[in-house]
């Protein structure tokens, strides 16, 4: 059996394999977000009769844990659990651990960190108290200090890095692949291709590995040190993005028969040598491309919420014209960056520029069209997108996106201008006719002998300017990837931080959404963080620029610093002011004003 037929023997393998991939896919269930707390026992804030056996907690998609996932803290700091920290009955929506058979009266912080299905890790504190609530204003800011505590720094700049190299080593693969194998069959044994070709293969498998490692201490905030501690890994490989993850070096490893494939020359029959079949080789890049595309989106968002299908669509489609896209920029710097004798020319390259250029503008559309619809269901409302870290990261990335689509049709201009572009004469061929001219050549309806050439310097700057742009757009898409989705994160409660007579007030405002049913929690704390009680404290709501007047909010202390108030109205949405009036016995009275967004 030949090189060659062992090569295509070993694509079609892969084919096949990326084929039930996605097969699979299409058959994939609905799947959450990040993972979101449902229900907790003992009850956010309750005050229990009897010390309970365990706590547990309740979640809306399946988590992963270890033995740092859920930690119980007393009334004096220490930690009172039993560290056995498992799913309770075997259900992999909650986790639960036990508690000592005593417990004195006090209150108690809860504090939990588990990775959700989708490979991100999600926390949380919360306060329950046994006997008496004395200490739950302390323990509550204890509690938000749990609550909000991050990992290394560096970690997280790693893992980013890492994303953004796999996501960059993905398209750049698939799309270049593609491009070449469709429209520039020649030029895919040339050094320079294959150079590209393999160089993103080695980063996407590179990034995808590490990034199982790196997903392990950042999902359990710990340093780099841990990097290779096995436990992380098996955990993270037991998560939906771990399991995409695998499935994606499946497919990579698949891939190297059709990098070795497009380094074969189309045959051409000589004496005692028959040429090669290579019909099987675009089939494979195709099918192999989407089987490595399909994997960023089972890893991320684009089955979370409704419609999973629908999303998973959406998101292939997304990425298989980003593919095309940064393919075909890869192309035209090949062809045209760097000294003509580094790349062999193409037969026709104006030809192929102008198929290339009609590429790029069809995937430019796919991309605009299907990126709008994940938009939609990601973002679902004005608020989130513009109120959310997640609406904002958009934003930008929409920003970046219309420069690349302004310097594309910079390029097209270029491509399909006055000037139009000929084949390359052959040694002995006639003359070209009037009116005919190439990229690099003189001659054209109204062009002067340093047309061509001027042309060619312009497309060469606009190709490698838009090849920065997409390297900085794949960056912002590797944060939006680790981000919670606008409509997940409009949901969240709203928080906010003053100070004012010397003292510090922290409001929270659940849900924050017109009309009845609102509650309004605020804690007035010492400089030291320790509750502080003061004269009286008044809250009042206004909505600059509106016909609402102004909305008192009915506050009852509850406990040292501790006020709160249930069944707050909102008339209507908008983003409302809320004037906080502190009165102290130490120092004049104060007030402060934070812009409460209502939805």
């Amino acid at each position: 059996m030949t090189r060659s037929t062992l090569t295509r023997r070993a694509a079609q393998v892969g084919t096949a394999a990326a084929a039930v991939l996605l097969l699979l896919v299409a058959t994939a269930g609905t799947a959450s977000a990040h993972a979101r707390l449902v229900t907790t026992d003992p009850a956010v804030s309750s005050v229990l009769l009897v010390a309970p056996a365990e706590v547990v907690l309740h979640f809306d998609d399946v988590v992963t844990v270890d033995g740092g996932s859920l930690r119980v803290f007393g009334p004096d700091g220490a930690r009172v659990d039993d560290g056995v920290v498992h799913h309770p009955g075997g259900d992999s929506h909650a986790v639960a651990v036990g508690l000592p058979r005593y417990l004195g009266t006090g209150s108690y912080v809860v504090a939990w960190r588990v990775i959700s299905d989708d490979g991100h890790p999600v926390h949380g504190a919360y306060v329950f108290s046994i006997g008496s609530d004395r200490g739950a204003v302390r323990a509550a800011v204890v509690a938000g200090a749990l609550a909000t505590e991050s990992g290394s720094p560096g970690v997280g700049a790693v893992a980013g890095v890492l994303r953004w190299a796999a996501l960059a080593g993905l398209l750049a693969l698939v799309g270049l692949a593609v491009v070449v194998a469709a429209l520039w069959p020649d030029g895919a044994p040339t050094s320079r291709v294959r150079r590209i070709l393999w160089a993103s293969w080695c980063v996407l498998l590179v990034a995808s590995l590490a990034g199982i490692a790196v997903e392990g201490v950042y999902a359990a905030l710990l340093p780099l040190g841990d990097l290779l501690r096995p436990s992380l890994v098996e955990e993270v490989l037991r998560t939906r993005f771990g399991r995409a993850e695998v499935a994606r070096l499946a497919v990579v490893v698949a891939f190297v028969p059709v990098l070795v494939g497009l380094r074969d020359r189309p045959g051409r029959d000589r004496p005692g040598r028959p040429g090669r079949d290579r019909r099987w080789l675009l089939p494979s890049v195709l099918v192999l491309g989407l089987g490595l595309l399909v994997t960023t989106g089972l890893a991320g968002h684009a089955v979370t919420g409704g419609a999973p299908l629908l999303g998973l669509s959406l998101d292939l489609v997304h990425l298989s014209a980003a593919a095309v896209w940064v393919g075909g920029l890869v192309l035209l710097a090949v062809v045209l960056v760097g000294r003509p004798a580094a790349v062999p020319r193409p037969e026709h390259p104006g030809a192929l520029i102008r198929r290339v250029s009609t590429w790029l503008l069809a995937a430019a559309v796919a991309v605009v069209v299907s990126g709008t619809g994940q938009a939609l269901r990601q973002v679902g409302s004005r608020y989130a997108l513009f109120h959310t870290t997640y609406g904002r990261t958009l934003l930008v990335k929409l920003a970046l996106v219309l420069g690349l689509l302004c310097l594309g049709a910079l390029s097209r201009r270029l491509v399909h201008g006055s000037w139009g572009l000929r084949p390359i004469r052959r040694a002995g061929s006639p003359p070209p006719g009037p009116g005919t001219g190439d990229m690099g050549d003189s001659g054209g309806p109204g062009t002067g002998p340093a047309d061509g050439p001027v042309r060619r310097h312009r497309l060469r700057r606009s190709v490698v300017v838009e090849l920065a742009l997409v390297l900085a757009v794949l960056g912002v898409t590797a944060l939006l990837v680790n981000d919670v989705p606008a409509k997940q994160a409009a949901g969240l409660p709203f928080t906010a931080s003053v100070t004012t007579a010397g003292v510090q007030v922290n409001t929270i405002v659940d849900p924050a959404r017109a009309g009845i049913g609102n509650e309004v929690h605020v804690y007035v704390l010492s400089g030291l963080g320790t509750p502080e009680a003061v004269l009286g404290l008044e809250a009042v709501l206004r909505l600059p620029g509106g016909h609402v007047g102004t909305v008192q909010v009915p506050l009852h202390l509850s406990g040292p610093g501790h006020y709160y108030a249930t069944d707050v109205a909102f008339p209507v949405a908008g983003t409302w002011a809320l004037t906080f009036t502190v009165r102290t016995a130490s120092g004049p009275t104060g007030s402060a004003t934070v812009a409460l967004p209502v939805r």
